[in-house]
């Protein structure tokens, strides 16, 4: 499975209760991150909820999120408040690099894109 997955399936389940105000732990559509699998975990996907915690859910609730070959981004634009335009900039300064290549080191130790996609 890929490391990161979308949710296709997210039927509601009671045990034994009414709750009218059930909120889903997964929201259809919704892309998820997938966490490493743990020992046992059979042929279930452990992925990062809304919670930030991860648990099993069963591999049909989800589909492979991967990126579209003709839609693969190779920009992205950030606004920033003029307080952190300022940070950025003594942070680059000092590091003696660039604000962008600042930002695409911290995007690249922040996050686990997958690999082609920078």
């Amino acid at each position: 499975m890929s490391k990161y997955v979308r949710c296709v399936n997210n039927p509601t389940l009671f045990v034994d209760d009414l709750a009218e105000d059930y909120a889903p732990h997964l929201i259809l559509g919704q892309v998820y991150k997938v966490a490493p699998p743990e020992e046992n975990d059979g042929d279930m996907v452990r992925v990062i909820d809304g919670s930030g915690e991860s648990y099993l859910y069963p591999a049909e609730y989800f589909e492979p999120f991967l990126p579209d070959s003709d839609e693969v981004a190779d920009s992205i634009t950030v606004h920033l408040d003029a307080y952190m335009k300022g940070v950025l900039h003594a942070e680059a300064i000092v590091a003696r690099k660039s604000i962008s290549a600042l930002v695409r080191e911290w995007i690249d130790g922040q996050l686990d894109l997958p690999v082609g996609v920078d």
